[in-house]
């Protein structure tokens, strides 16, 4: 699991624990029932929660490849300039 996973692990968690101390003794059933529109938005915005997680991963993946790029150039520079060194005899 890479860092920007189990942060967002962790706020997802946290929220999680927020939520079941803000509504005790209800079950989503009870409360959806009561406010029939609440639903349809929970599922939305949970939706756009997933995606928008998706998207976060994705880039950091990229992130991650354009470190390494970034590290094999300047390993390459390393190189080339070793090899542009004269030897002394």
């Amino acid at each position: 699991m890479n860092p920007v996973d189990q942060l967002l692990r962790d706020e997802l968690n946290h929220l999680l624990d927020r939520i079941s101390t803000s509504v005790p003794g209800q079950s989503l059933a009870q409360v959806t029932a009561s406010l029939p529109t609440l639903r349809a938005r929970l599922d939305e915005t949970d939706a756009r929660l997933a995606a928008l997680r998706e998207a976060l991963l994705e880039v950091y993946g990229t992130w991650g490849k354009a470190l390494d790029d970034l590290e094999n150039l300047w390993a390459l520079a390393a190189w080339k300039q070793d090899e542009e060194t004269p030897v002394a005899a």
